[in-house]
């Protein structure tokens, strides 16, 4: 059953950390899943900064495209130097490909996350609903 409008949460393991996401659309689940991870990593802004960065990923499937962006995701937090993303938004998504733009801004000063390496294909899986809806989990290697 698909939940009401977007949002994440996170998944208990025993080794690693998964993220749960939904959303009315796969580009909502999407860019959820993206915000759980900045979240996760205290890589966030609350003050978007204008600095644009592009993002794409592609995969052999939809659970692969999730994990090719969100790798794309961890890359470019890590190398963000003293940033974090303010905004995140899919641009364009195709059954195998995907666009994207980050906006950056300052990095919240209090803000400690978790070191995540990548996410994996491990409980891996995403669902579009019948009526356009989706959800998606996913486990991050940390």
């Amino acid at each position: 059953m698909a939940q009401q409008g977007a949002g994440f949460a996170f998944v208990d393991h025993t080794a690693d950390i998964g993220l749960r996401s939904w959303g009315p659309s796969l580009r909502d689940v999407f860019e959820q899943a993206g915000l759980a991870l900045a979240t996760l990593m205290g890589a966030t802004s609350t003050v978007p900064h204008g600095r644009l960065q592009p993002i794409h990923a592609e995969g052999p499937d939809l659970g692969g495209l999730l994990v090719a962006f969100l790798n794309e995701l961890v890359f470019v937090c890590e190398t963000a130097g003293g940033t974090g993303v303010a905004a995140l938004r899919v641009t364009r998504l195709e059954p195998r490909w995907l666009q994207g733009i980050v906006e950056m801004g300052p990095a919240e000063p209090t803000a400690e996350g978790l070191a995540v390496k990548a996410a994996t294909y491990h409980h891996l899986h995403v669902v579009e609903h019948e009526d356009g809806s989706a959800e998606a989990r996913v486990f991050l290697d940390v």
